[in-house]
């Protein structure tokens, strides 16, 4: 796991509202593949146009899965075989790059997914992700602290926990939700769960109550988010062929739902409330 305490190069941020916008589930398998390129670019420029960060939430390319890897492993390819792959795999990362690059040091951290290709240098597309976008590589999972300065009266931290997300699913639109809920006992203090992988757009709030830390007690509510942060493949498409005879991808053959496509904007303002003047962040989900 790791644990990212601050954001680009600044260790405290603005006493103003942030916009994070999760962005993963691309899998991108080259040009006229599933991935939904002209709803990315949109979104990716709205976020710039707006001043957002991002956080890469796993699957930017849809080269081989968890099992594809192992077999690949212990294919016993001669040198000659594997470099060519081994361009193949760099060819997507670059190609799929001409879209992400205008958001190079915007980001916040790119989790790793299922699908991705580990290089013959010891890379992974993850990784070389994340060297030309200048952004850290968060592995399986990452809890972030972000810290909002108020000029002359403090600070206030605000935790967030993001996962590509497990593998597998369920048959109903809540069971991801379900599966980020569970996730509050083992981070109590975390107010945001972020998942990817389903890949559907859901969101969740659920209310809690603390008092504050100083003085005489005072009551305060602290709500939680759970949000399933959607994708840009399409899991059917009309006309879809392979080998040259109509056929459809793993969704489709696995009877899955359609993929919910597009993103999440969430905006984390900072801000002041009650006669003590109690320091808390505001979350706002949109999609």
């Amino acid at each position: 796991m790791e644990v990212v305490a601050k954001l680009g190069s600044n260790t405290h941020l603005p006493w103003a509202p942030l916009l994070l916008l999760p962005v993963g589930d691309i899998q991108y398998d080259g040009p006229g593949g599933a991935a939904d390129l002209p709803r990315l670019k949109k979104f990716l420029q709205w976020g710039l146009a707006h001043d957002a960060w991002f956080i890469g939430m796993g699957d930017f390319v849809d080269f081989l899965s968890p099992s594809n890897r192992e077999r690949l492993t212990h294919a016993g390819l001669y040198d000659t075989g594997a470099s060519v792959i081994d361009r193949a795999a760099g060819g997507l990362v670059e190609e799929l790059l001409a879209v992400l690059l205008p958001t190079k040091g915007r980001w916040l951290g790119l989790l790793q997914g299922h699908h991705y290709y580990a290089h013959l240098d010891g890379s992974t597309s993850d990784t070389r992700f994340c060297q030309a976008l200048a952004a850290p590589f968060l592995g399986d999972c990452a809890l972030v602290r972000l810290t909002f300065r108020h000029e002359g009266s403090g600070s206030v931290n605000f935790k967030l926990w993001a996962h590509h997300g497990h593998r597998g699913g369920g048959a109903l639109p809540t069971a991801g939700l379900n599966r980020l809920y569970h996730q509050k006992v083992r981070y109590p203090n975390v107010r945001l769960f972020l998942m990817g992988h389903l890949p559907q757009l859901g969101h969740v709030v659920t209310d809690g109550l603390d008092v504050t830390d100083r003085g005489a007690p005072q009551l305060i509510h602290e709500d939680t988010h759970y949000v399933l942060t959607g994708g840009f493949a399409r899991s059917y498409q009309q006309g879809s062929t392979f080998a040259g005879r109509a056929q459809g991808g793993y969704a489709e053959k696995a009877m899955m739902p359609p993929a919910v496509l597009g993103g999440v904007v969430i905006t984390l303002t900072p801000q002041e409330t009650g006669e003590r003047r109690h320091k808390t962040v505001d979350v706002k989900i949109s999609s």
